[in-house]
């Protein structure tokens, strides 16, 4: 169960995305030089991905790094938020490095250029294996976000870009046609764009205060309306900083003469147990009038009968 300080204490960046950076940088020099030496177009576009790649590394360390300062007088729920704006970043990073992708393809397709495949290939293959590296190193950091899953995106897409290389280059050693490698490359635009767009709605909706995806309102509504001692509730809302911290807020009328803290614990640990981890309530003893009443879903607004029978 996360407590109140929990919201303000989390794990620092993990080294493993410096080990994905280190392995990005490594991967960007080798393209870079490999493609001047063999005048292979594939290896430099490939390049310009692997530095959009090292430009979102930079971005999602940076808004780690951020996220977890403490809390002040100006922002007193902490910078949690960075690490969406990051991801909001990078997300538009990797919708752009589709668009990229899609455009360099086209170019091939309608001018093919002369490669040097032999030489190509051992580059490329080397590449893969890196890139796959990174993208595993990112995919396992301890916590899965919504900003890892773009890191992972972003990666996971260099990774298939050097497998585009290394099929066009195969398919060139063979006699076949370099247009090979501009199909598979608009196969890989067109997912990657499709998937950064998907991560754009997720982020957005995190960034409007959206109900978490997973968690149900109606599941908290229930809870605190079968709580013993709770009349009624309003003002309830339930919402995220992270996509991996979310919270519950209402405002919980309590009824006569019961003692308010073994309700809100009963209440609080009711919420707990289907997954709010981070829970604040306001007791009342009638209805400040501020937000709306809950209803549970099909039954109008919360009310706990056989407590009010009692009253």
């Amino acid at each position: 169960m996360a407590t109140h300080a929990d919201v303000v204490a989390r794990a620092a960046p993990s080294r493993r995305l410096v080990g994905a950076l280190a392995l990005s940088l490594a991967v960007l020099a080798l393209e870079v030089g490999g493609g001047l030496i063999t005048g292979s177009l594939a290896l430099l576009s490939d390049a310009v991905h692997v530095a959009v790649d090292v430009v979102a590394l930079l971005v999602g360390l940076g808004a780690a790094r951020l996220a977890i300062r403490p809390p002040d007088s100006s922002h007193t729920y902490g910078f949690h938020r960075m690490e969406a704006l990051g991801a909001l970043v990078n997300a538009v990073l990797l919708v752009a490095a589709s668009a990229i992708v899609l455009s360099e393809s086209l170019d091939r397709l309608v001018t093919p250029s002369p490669v040097d495949a032999l030489a190509v290939l051992p580059i490329a293959l080397i590449a893969l294996v890196t890139t796959s590296a990174s993208a595993l190193l990112v995919h396992g950091v301890e916590r899965q976000t919504v900003a890892s899953r773009v890191l992972v995106l972003h990666l996971a897409g260099d990774a298939a870009g050097a497998v585009a290389i290394i099929v066009s280059s195969l398919v060139i050693l063979a006699g076949g046609p370099a247009a090979a490698d501009a199909v598979a490359s608009l196969v890989i635009g067109v997912l990657l764009g499709l998937a950064g767009l998907r991560l754009l709605a997720q982020i957005a909706h995190l960034l409007v205060e959206g109900v978490p995806p997973g968690i149900s309102i109606g599941d908290a509504a229930e809870a605190l309306g079968g709580t013993a001692g709770v009349r009624a509730v309003h003002d309830l809302h339930v919402w995220a900083l992270a996509d991996d911290l979310p919270l519950v807020t209402a405002h919980v009328e309590l009824l006569a003469d019961v003692d308010p803290a073994p309700v809100l614990d009963a209440a609080t640990a009711a919420l707990n147990a289907r997954g709010f981890e981070h829970v604040t309530l306001q007791p009342e003893g009638a209805s400040c009038g501020q937000g709306r009443p809950t209803a549970l879903e099909g039954r109008g607004p919360i009310t706990n009968p056989s407590e009010t029978a009692k009253e």
